[in-house]
């Protein structure tokens, strides 16, 4: 398997030193002093799968380095480390594109876990876009899909290619564009890979982060195993959409117990994004305009407009 490639960005020079000594043996790490050196770092290499900047910087910030570098590659995974905590710039980095954040002071081992997790993100879009450009051809004709059903298995391989299927439409009747597209696969992938994790596989949320801890391939592993046991493994995801060029809806339930989603994090408070769990349907309700639990807490609607209402 080839080495990830991480671009760091940070305007202390003790901190780029640390990070190179640090991952130089396990990353093909650059460094970067602050947003204008890494844009033109940005554009002249290939390759890069990572990006982990500092917000405030002097010359060219982490949030203007994220607007410039999502027009030179949409899909780029951003991952935001901030000793400041403010509000503004935390919401502001997420609608810009930004994946993950990380407070300083942080563990090695936590920003290590963010980067393998991001370049895996980006790696599965990157193939996932190749894959699909022969069908997509074909989708530049598309004016709308009243519906479209999947009985979707216990398996996480299976959400990145049903998410980019959906989201291949919604950028062909114009619901989003290359700048939207991967935020929104983003959130849509999130909901899904929960519905499998904790809705028919009943992992926990703790569980799951002791798992994790043992390596992510250990967690996937523990994952497959389980899909393959009484009584999950006949449990289905169920995904239904319609879509248009005024609005796509989706609908997405699992065979799981639910949960008591009127406890869920405030999405408009940006501190739950440096919770441990839960960070999914927040970043779902950042990316997707609505996402609206029902039932007994099993099943989501989606819904994502063309021209967000007032």
């Amino acid at each position: 398997m080839a080495k990830i490639s991480v671009l760091f960005v940070d305007d202390e020079v003790d901190i780029r030193q640390s990070f190179e000594d640090r991952f130089e043996d396990q990353f093909i790490v650059h460094l970067a002093s602050n947003g204008d050196e890494a844009l033109e770092y940005f554009q002249q290499q290939n390759g890069i799968n990572v990006v982990v900047t500092d917000i405030r910087m002097p010359s060219m910030n982490g949030l203007e380095l994220i607007k410039k570098a999502k027009d030179v590659d949409p899909d780029m995974g951003f991952i935001v480390v901030s000793g400041h905590g403010n509000t503004d710039d935390v919401i502001e980095a997420l609608r810009l594109g930004a994946r993950n954040f990380i407070r300083k002071p942080y563990s090695f081992g936590e920003l290590e876990e963010a980067i393998i997790l991001e370049s895996r993100r980006y790696q599965l879009i990157l193939e996932e876009r190749a894959r699909l450009e022969d069908e997509r051809a074909t989708e530049k004709f598309l004016t709308s899909l009243e519906k479209i059903t999947f009985s979707l298995p216990s398996k996480l391989e299976w959400v990145t290619p049903i998410t980019f299927r959906l989201v291949g439409v919604m950028e062909a009747v114009g619901l989003c564009d290359a700048g939207d597209r991967s935020n929104i696969a983003l959130g849509l992938m999130e909901i899904i890979t929960n519905a499998i994790e904790h809705g028919n596989l009943n992992f926990k949320s703790e569980e799951k982060r002791a798992i994790i801890a043992k390596g992510e391939q250990h967690y996937l592993n523990m994952v497959a195993e389980r899909a393959e046991m009484e009584p999950y493994r006949d449990r289905k995801v169920e995904i239904s959409a319609s879509i248009n060029p005024d609005q796509a809806t989706i609908r997405i339930k699992d065979d799981g117990e639910g949960f008591d989603y009127h406890n869920l994090p405030d999405p408009t408070d940006p501190e739950n994004l440096f919770m441990p769990s839960g960070r999914g349907i927040m970043l779902a309700s950042s990316f997707i305009h609505e996402v609206n639990y029902s039932g007994k807490g099993n099943v989501v609607t989606l819904v994502h407009y063309k021209n967000r209402p007032s």
